[in-house]
């Protein structure tokens, strides 16, 4: 293994120290790699044993092979061309999968088209980029509960790391404030949390606002525009106890 120290972004310390807290991983399983940076910090870091790393995109695994090469561990991480967990020529259950840096419906879509992977797995951690509400949903509603979601920050977007156990049942229905803000959200300050808060209350302003348009103006009140602005409330009331 070569002496040379991968510089890590944010988001892949997050998912590190997240594993950390799980424990030591036999093999992770990183579909959609890219560059592979994530396999070679953990692998780097004595966090994974060994490490699969899938994309779609000849170039980009070609570009996670070089950097496996110039960090010496070709012989610790296997790649894999394909979508999803289809790429993966020999799935071994009970490890941990990773599925960041895409949009959370192409996240839902790998995540149903390859259920049985999914659900065999001993730990999921996603990053969607967008949607999350409907991930959050999917999530919960085919039995992978969310124990936490750690939030990481880079510049100035906040982004959600969902650490996820397939086969568990939340331990109670999520409210309609935690399938749009999150439960047990990890934050490493308060203006962290608020920010990510006001990332999420401008989407919600969006749809109450296009359901506005939808209904022809005329301010006609419709079910799901009542219920945004209920969580929109509760939104306003968590960033304002929002703790160090």
């Amino acid at each position: 293994m070569s002496s040379k120290k991968i510089r890590a972004s944010r988001r892949i310390l997050t998912i590190a120290e997240g594993i950390a807290n799980y424990g030591y991983a036999g093999v992770v399983y990183d579909i959609g790699a890219d560059h592979a940076y994530l396999p070679i910090y953990l692998i780097g870091a004595g966090l994974c044993g060994s490490a699969v790393a899938t994309d779609v995109s000849p170039p980009s695994l070609a570009r996670a092979r070089r950097n496996a090469a110039e960090f010496g561990l070709s012989d610790k991480i296997s790649f894999c061309l394909g979508d999803g967990f289809s790429a993966i020529d020999d799935y071994k259950p009970g490890n941990i999968v990773v599925v960041a840096g895409i949009g959370g419906k192409n996240l839902i879509d790998i995540l149903q088209r390859g259920l049985d992977k999914a659900g065999a797995a001993s730990l999921l951690i996603l990053q969607p980029m967008n949607s999350h509400e409907l991930l959050r949903e999917w999530l919960v509603n085919n039995d992978f509960n969310i124990d936490c979601e750690r939030l990481a920050r880079e510049e100035y977007r906040i982004y959600s790391v969902m650490f996820c156990r397939p086969g568990v049942r939340a331990p109670r229905p999520y409210s309609p404030v935690e399938i749009y803000a999150g439960r047990n959200v990890i934050y490493g300050d308060a203006d962290e949390y608020r920010h990510f808060l006001r990332f999420t209350k401008r989407k919600i302003l969006n749809r109450y606002e296009g359901l506005s348009v939808a209904g022809g103006g005329g301010g006609r009140a419709r079910p799901e525009q009542d219920a945004l602005g209920a969580v929109l409330k509760e939104i306003d009331a968590l960033m304002e106890n929002a703790v160090e």
